[in-house]
């Protein structure tokens, strides 16, 4: 029911095919997770469910139907490719760095390369110019200019 409720966002359409708002989506969830908790007697879930869930300020932080875009992505696949890419990536030749090592590399090759991918997402990255080089144009271009 919760994964339902998370999942749930105006742009994909329910079970029959309609769209709902984002307010309908909200509406609709707290009185599911209402009726689900009074039918089975459940006060205290209930009353845990909204202060921490589904209140208005706590439904806006973890809702997809809060937010006009649809993300693909969800904050585990995110945390755990971050995890395999630091250790596969920057710490591979490592076994245990120190922390102060650990650190200087974040900052200096992690975090450079992740804020370069994260503009590549970003709508106005790029504005009014034409798209990035891909490796093989790059290679060719340089090939081009030594001749």
């Amino acid at each position: 029911l919760f994964t339902k409720h998370f999942c749930e966002h105006p742009l994909l359409p329910d079970r029959l095919g309609n769209n709902r708002t984002a307010e309908q989506i909200r509406a609709d969830a707290v009185y599911e997770m209402y009726t689900f908790c009074y039918q089975r007697g459940l006060r205290e879930v209930w009353g845990y469910m909204w202060t921490s869930w589904y209140a208005p300020k706590k439904w806006a932080l973890w809702a997809r139907s809060s937010s006009p875009r649809l993300f693909r992505l969800r904050t585990t696949m995110t945390v755990e490719t971050f995890w395999r890419y630091l250790k596969h990536e920057t710490l591979h030749h490592i076994l245990h760095p120190r922390l102060d090592q650990l650190i200087w590399l974040l900052v200096t090759d992690v975090g450079p390369r992740i804020e370069a991918k994260m503009h590549k997402f970003d709508p106005d990255y790029r504005a009014g110019r034409s798209n990035e080089l891909s490796p093989f144009q790059k290679s060719f271009k340089a090939n081009w200019e030594k001749l």
